[in-house]
């Protein structure tokens, strides 16, 4: 047997090992989810009935849009920071419309649209004028608190009794709310987009080296506004099943830490902080991962403050790893 035979046989384990490494960094979210499900599934009582998971879908279905779109804007290599002052202004612009119109339709849909506006703000001002997008959409959320707050002027508008308006929020088929079947559907357009369309190809391009796609030829104020944009709308879906859940447009005080919860679900999938690679799913598998920590605890009595530092501690890991991927 010749010396590169041996070399050659020698290469072999070490090849397969590298690819198993290669794999279980890029599925790392997959396992971990599974595995975390298996756990909670022994320890926690009721955990894994359809019923309950079902209902911490319908309960974070205003997160996971907000995540999905924010996904998109932190591909490009930006981030936004204004995705929850964009879902309670679209609550509370939603509410006011079907208020003043007296149509619940059209409430829902002017809350709905509301974000692309307030997303391509963030878009025009960061890909065209090139603001730093942490402090500019820091900015902005700002803005958009205070023009919900006028608009409510301190008030809120009560449709809890106005069963179309609150449709969208809290209608369910069988088990299934309509919540979890629209952030399916927004899952869908958004994976499509982001594998089969020439859009999705050019916000992962932008995001992976902005220069080198101007140089290319690419538009990139013109892609960066079409993702804030999208991101904009999917936040302002989610703050629309939130107001249309209980029926009552207001401002919406839980909308920073909803924020931070988007980007900490978008990093803990497995998307590059950095922008330039990522995916819907693995925002996904972040959300999930906070949701059903936050609810197995919930089932187990463990104390808020423990269930803050847990999830806490599950960011700081997801951190590590994905730097270290």
């Amino acid at each position: 047997m010749t010396d590169q035979t041996i070399a050659e046989r020698s290469a072999l384990p070490l090849a397969a090992n590298a690819s198993l490494i290669k794999w279980v960094r890029n599925y790392a979210i997959v396992i971990f989810v599974a595995l975390f499900f298996v756990i909670l599934t022994i320890i926690a009582p009721n955990f894994a009935s359809a019923r309950n998971i079902f209902n911490v879908l319908d309960q974070n279905a205003p997160l996971m849009l907000t995540a999905m779109g924010t996904t998109l804007v932190i591909m490009t290599g930006g981030f936004d920071l204004s995705s929850g002052k964009i879902l309670s202004l679209a609550g509370v612009v939603g509410a006011k419309v079907a208020v003043v119109t007296g149509s619940a339709i059209a409430g829902v849909a002017v809350g709905i649209f509301s974000g692309i506006p307030a997303g391509m703000l963030n878009g025009f001002l960061v890909g065209r004028l090139k603001l730093n997008s942490f402090l500019l959409t820091l900015a902005t959320g700002l803005l958009l608190s205070g023009i919900a707050m006028f608009v409510t002027a301190g008030y809120s508008f009560d449709l809890s009794g106005n069963a179309a308006f609150r449709y969208l929020g809290s209608t369910r088929y069988g088990i299934v709310p309509l919540s979890v079947i629209v952030c399916a559907i927004v899952f869908v357009l958004l994976t499509i987009l982001m594998r089969y369309t020439v859009v999705g190809r050019q916000i992962l391009a932008v995001g992976s080296n902005t220069e080198a796609a101007r140089l290319s030829g690419l538009s990139v104020g013109r892609v960066k506004l079409i993702a804030y944009a999208i991101g904009g709308a999917a936040a302002a879906t989610g703050g629309m099943i939130l107001t249309t859940r209980t029926g009552v447009g207001g401002v919406y005080t839980d909308a920073p830490t909803l924020t931070l919860n988007a980007i900490a679900a978008v990093v803990i999938g497995g998307t590059a902080i950095t922008g330039g690679s990522g995916a819907i799913w693995r925002t996904v598998l972040g959300v999930l991962l906070l949701a059903l920590t936050r609810n197995a605890l919930n089932l187990l009595n463990i104390p808020p403050y423990w269930q803050e530092a847990v999830s806490g501690l599950i960011i700081i890991i997801a951190l590590l790893a994905n730097t270290r991927r």
